[in-house]
């Protein structure tokens, strides 16, 4: 837990001046936690040539819950007593989709073009909260939002390419792991962050474990060690993304999503002999600004309701 800095602000308030060392901090997290997402992207990239995307996501999410084995057994489980489960259940299905539907995106279409296209996700939590949160549709979020989808077509390019079966899967996955953003929204007004995730990361294993069942197949020691490599990954990445959104505004921390798209396209061009076009990095350049946008715009917001 962070704590007071002498007597300037706490280390976890949020920062937004570029020049302060704690801003600096913040984004060496959120570069850090990019870069641990996009290396696991290639990891299951590798492994899911022979192993089903289904058991690749039991297997993250069974080695992510072990980050939070440490602190249950510390307090005796009791942290995780809710009397909401049920809206916890249904969260955890959405995830389930969310990872599920990223994974199989990244064994049928190439590594940038998945993640150009995955920067869309701000945008879909957008457009959830307005339709089924009743936040306010303000002209602002929309324009934003249609830039986003500008950039999202200039990468599938519709009607000028063959439509990459790969790319319905990445829509599914926004839009799953939409439904579990605006539920966990739903879910903060009650239960600490740390119940949230331990939930998730709990409910994930046992439906996970069942979709995999029919695909099983036993993974040898390198494919188990991606595997495991997947789940550190993706935990160590989720902790730094929290450290640097405690530190920073989220506008500020957004336009870094680019970096993404970069290792992306290193690790398909040295490792899968991919090329990504003119077209994905204009449109994810176009993604990551309209994001950017609208994350900067609800910030003022925020501050102006709060002043």
């Amino acid at each position: 837990m962070d704590t007071p800095n002498g007597g300037g602000p706490k280390a976890n308030a949020p920062i937004a001046a570029t020049g302060n060392p704690a801003f600096v901090g913040a984004a060496l997290m959120m570069v850090l936690s990019v870069s641990l997402f996009t290396i696991s992207h290639g990891f299951v990239r590798t492994v899911g040539d022979e192993i089903h995307p289904f058991e690749i996501a039991f297997a993250t999410s069974l080695f992510s819950f072990t980050f939070y084995l440490p602190w249950l057994f510390r307090t005796r489980f009791r942290t995780l007593r809710t009397n909401k489960i049920r809206i916890h259940w249904v969260r955890a299905f959405f995830n389930v989709g969310g990872v599920c539907g990223w994974y199989f995106a990244l064994t049928l279409t190439p590594l940038a073009d998945a993640v150009a296209l995955a920067l869309t996700g701000p945008l879909a939590i957008t457009l959830g909260a307005v339709l089924f949160l009743g936040e306010p549709a303000r002209v602002r979020r929309w324009v934003g939002m249609g830039i986003g989808i500008a950039g999202a077509l200039l990468i599938i390019r519709p009607g000028f390419q063959q439509f990459n079966t790969g790319y319905w899967f990445v829509l599914l996955s926004i839009s799953c792991t939409a439904g579990s953003r605006l539920l966990t929204k739903h879910l903060t007004q009650s239960e600490p962050s740390a119940v949230l995730g331990a939930w998730m990361a709990l409910l994930q294993v046992p439906i996970t474990f069942v979709l995999a069942i029919p695909f099983w197949s036993w993974p040898n020691p390198i494919q188990l060690a991606m595997m495991i490599a997947v789940g550190l990954l993706v935990g160590g990445a989720h902790y730094t993304l929290t450290v640097a959104y405690q530190r920073a505004d989220v506008s500020a921390m957004e336009p870094l999503n680019f970096v993404r798209l970069v290792i992306a396209a290193m690790i398909g061009y040295f490792f899968f002999a991919e090329n990504p076009d003119a077209w994905t990095w204009a449109g994810g350049g176009v993604i990551v600004a309209s994001t950017t946008y609208v994350a900067h715009r609800e910030a003022v917001r925020r501050r102006q309701e709060a002043g």
